[in-house]
């Protein structure tokens, strides 16, 4: 009787599958498949400090220590956000390359090439791909990636771009509280004073520009903050959750790992 049941239960299953019309059933797993492509592309995090992550000291303890990010997948929607930040990206950058070419006072600098010439030796220049090059500060064990160095009108300016939907990109009046130790970190590595973020909207890419210029207090904080993480790290000890802005928690890949530390 149980068997019988059984099988009457995968009728409906088969049955139930066999009435998707077609189109429905291929959408539904082109998505699922974006994101088992996605899943098969990623990589596991470098064990250095990253300055998008420099708000938290304890997301900063759990990625130099290796620790594993929560269990769970990217949905496809997400992928196709970061797809689409890439692409505006790559052809941000292009267009501020043209700048010199259509007579503005402005030149795209090649990372490498500044590094190398000013003489920061403790700068590795890991990779470059496109116009994007990856760095490595050996000294503060700190790993990144840079938009670009432009220089305009003869000053030398860090080019740091950020998309974002159109909605919070209409209430944007300044740079975001999230991204100054980000910026912190390139101006403290670069040796650049200020930063330029340009915001674009992804709906209409219209785009917004804010100069950011982190104080000495602020480079202090950061480099202080790796050295007290290194400490921790060193005696092996999850640091004290800090107060933190929500967004920061919300994003976070070590949130459940996080909230089990702070229940025992």
């Amino acid at each position: 009787m149980a068997r019988e049941s059984l099988k009457n239960i995968c009728r409906l299953i088969d049955s139930s599958k066999s009435s998707i019309p077609p189109e429905d059933d291929l959408l539904g797993d082109l998505k699922r498949s974006i994101e088992l492509t996605d899943k098969k592309n990623s990589r596991e995090p470098s064990r250095t400090y990253k300055p998008s992550s420099m708000n938290c000291i304890r997301n900063m303890y759990y990625q130099v220590t290796g620790h594993k990010q929560d269990e769970g997948y990217t949905p496809y929607t997400l992928i196709g956000i970061c797809n689409s930040g890439t692409d505006i990206h790559e052809r941000v950058q292009k267009y501020v390359d043209d700048m010199k070419s259509n007579g503005f006072d402005c030149e795209y600098i090649n990372v490498a090439d500044y590094v190398k010439s000013r003489g920061l030796d403790y700068l590795e220049i890991v990779s470059q791909q496109g116009m994007e090059t990856k760095l490595y500060h050996k000294e503060l064990n700190m790993s990144f990636l840079c938009d670009g160095i432009i220089r305009y009108k003869g000053k030398y300016y860090i080019l740091e771009l950020k998309t974002e939907s159109q909605y919070k990109w209409q209430s944007r009046k300044g740079v975001d509280r999230k991204h100054y130790a980000q910026g912190t970190s390139y101006s403290v590595a670069l040796k650049i004073d200020q930063v330029i973020f340009v915001y674009i909207s992804r709906d209409v890419l219209d785009m917004k520009a804010y100069m950011f210029e982190p104080t000495d207090e602020m480079k202090e904080e950061l480099i202080g903050k790796i050295t007290v993480c290194d400490d921790y790290v060193k005696k092996k000890q999850v640091p004290p959750k800090s107060d933190v802005l929500k967004i920061v928690c919300e994003y976070c890949s070590y949130r459940n790992t996080c909230r089990q530390e702070v229940d025992e």
